[in-house]
């Protein structure tokens, strides 16, 4: 089985594979594929040029004066949303007041588009470059029902049919098909398709330039970080990889136009150079749909959330944080199907339960403007690694619950969402606990007007607080276990706060073993453990800490010198 029957079975199988599992990332998906059926063969070489019929419909739309009767200008205005040409990249030649081509002559051109699909439904090209055509001007359901009259390679059509789909705001359905395309098509295509480049900085880049394509080292770098950078882990698919997709299938058809409206434009230095900022910024941060104020044509409306991680993917998931407003330097996306998105805090604390990692989970979903009718949680091992998952009581504005996950890397979520496409989340990433023969959980901050101390996990867990920030005269209350030891074994405890590196005086107010109200730079103290698992609390005066982010560290040493400490960062803010 090959080519377009081939296709057709591999797409099959995604959709029901993407159906029946929420939680299966695209690329994971794509891996287990790739690992059943063998890679299509070439129908045809994609480094072609376009051929009649499609290259004469593009010629004549785009290189025709305006002054005909059919193309009688009228006043055209890029940053009010006009339409000069085509929409997103080719309108960059319309300058300001530029004229537009008017309804008729869009009619026409649209007419041209659907005929060459109809006499040459076998040209990749010419269906490709009609779809990419049409949803360009804003009629993505023309767009789909061009790009199903393909008759190509399969593999192609399924590409075609991804940027439709992609278009219309049904991710799924593009993921389905760029994974089933992705496979048949040429390694060079697909490295291309695929290639991050343009998303990544520093350490990554330089990582993910010197990995060979096609190799395993590159596509696991890119599962990766796919994996990390998908807006919503517990929505099907991943809608960012599937608009990265999209815009790298488009920016080949724009060369090809390109090539085809202007011969010049391969030998012209000035063009290459356009062209390649082009791709540099729809890769980033898709077609163009704007004016900015320096006079550029760019993507402004459509790119405002920055869903990639702020940190290097080769840091790991322990060094996980997101910015989600883009700024115009930023990669950007602005989801079809949901938004707006906002980020809300949340407090995540790691302890141990035997060989699994026993979380404890908060989020303050009062810090974005919805109303959540549905909230879950998410706990992902990456690409094909664990998962768990679950859904939170209904309309709680500060849920927080414990669960239990293997202990291995993990990024956390709470994911709430408002009914009317809006969505708060919280997201984390978190690693197992030390493996030391001493070890310690995170320090969980609990809410300081408690009458007394949390002795217990299930007491801190019940007041623990849904944001690790606290008020300026409010106490730091937290509590966090020690484990390695034997009842009666004395533990060595010492305790600071930090900003930027710098110890301040701290002074404990309530301990569980009664220290002294006494202010130093770092408390120190011995008490007797109570057992395998030593729970502790304490309460730390931070009236004297200026407002901002601070340090808490903690540090245990047993009888053998055996030692560990852990951290937690919070914010102190004014009242």
């Amino acid at each position: 089985m090959h080519g377009r029957e081939a296709g057709d079975s591999l797409q099959g199988m995604a959709t029901r594979v993407l159906g029946s599992a929420q939680r299966a990332p695209l690329l994971a998906c794509l891996v287990a594929l790739v690992a059943t059926f063998p890679a299509a063969p070439q129908d045809f070489d994609w480094k072609n040029e376009l051929l009649n019929p499609i290259r004469a419909v593009l010629n004549f739309h785009y290189n025709r004066p305006f002054s005909t009767e059919i193309t009688a200008s009228v006043a055209c205005l890029a940053e009010r949303g006009d339409v000069c040409f085509g929409g997103d990249h080719e309108d960059e030649r319309c300058l300001r007041a530029a004229p537009c081509r008017n309804p008729a002559a869009m009619r026409q051109f649209v007419g041209e588009l659907e005929r060459a699909v109809r006499r040459r439904p076998g040209d990749p090209y010419a269906v490709a470059q009609a779809a990419y055509g049409v949803a360009r001007l804003g009629d993505p359901e023309r767009a789909l029902e061009l790009a199903g009259r393909c008759e190509a390679a399969g593999w192609w059509c399924d590409l075609v049919l991804g940027m439709a789909h992609q278009r219309a705001g049904r991710s799924v359905e593009a993921g389905g098909h760029f994974l089933t395309g992705l496979l048949g098509a040429d390694p060079e295509l697909a490295c291309r398709l695929t290639d991050i480049t343009y998303l990544l900085d520093g350490r990554d880049l330089a990582t993910y330039a010197a990995l060979p394509c096609p190799g395993p080292e590159r596509t696991e770098f890119e599962e990766r970080f796919w994996w990390l950078s998908d807006p919503l882990l517990t929505r099907p698919g991943n809608d960012r990889w599937t608009e990265h997709l999209a815009r790298s299938f488009e920016l080949l058809l724009h060369e090809r136009l390109r090539w085809a409206v202007d011969p010049d434009f391969r030998l012209d230095s000035g063009g290459v150079a356009a062209l390649l900022r082009h791709m540099d910024e729809v890769t980033r941060r898709g077609p163009p749909d704007s004016w900015d104020h320096t006079g550029r044509w760019r993507s402004e409306e459509a790119a405002r959330y920055q869903f990639t991680p702020a940190s290097l993917v080769v840091d790991g998931v322990q060094a996980l944080r997101y910015g989600l407003e883009a700024t115009r330097w930023d990669e950007g996306y602005t989801p079809a199907e949901y938004g707006p998105v906002h980020a809300v805090p949340g407090q995540v604390a790691r302890f141990r339960d035997a060989d699994s990692l026993f979380l404890a989970v908060a989020a303050d979903l009062t810090a974005a403007p919805l109303n959540p009718r549905e909230t879950r949680f998410v706990a992902s091992g990456g690409p094909t690694g664990p998962f768990a998952g679950l859904g939170l009581p209904r309309g709680d504005l500060h849920p927080s619950f414990t669960t239990r996950i293997e202990a291995a890397p993990m990024v956390v979520a709470v994911e709430a969402f408002d009914g009317h496409g809006g969505v708060s989340r919280m997201r984390a990433g978190v690693l197992p606990l030390g493996e030391g023969p001493l070890a310690l959980s995170d320090p969980l901050v609990v809410d300081p007007g408690l009458p007394d101390l949390p002795a217990t996990r299930a007491e801190a867990v019940r007041a623990m607080l849904p944001h690790a920030w606290i008020g300026s005269s409010d106490e730091l209350v937290v509590y966090w276990e020690v484990y390695g030891l034997e009842k009666g074994m004395p533990l060595d405890v010492s305790v600071a706060i930090g900003r930027e590196g710098a110890a301040l005086v701290t002074r404990v107010l309530r301990s569980l073993t009664g220290r002294p109200d006494v202010p130093a730079t770092v408390i120190s103290w011995t008490e007797e453990a109570s057992g395998p698992t030593h729970g502790m609390s304490l309460s730390l005066q931070v009236d004297a800490l200026d407002e901002g982010r601070h340090q808490l560290t903690i540090e245990a040493t047993g009888p053998d010198g055996a030692s560990a400490n852990s951290i937690r960062r919070f914010e102190v803010r004014g009242r």
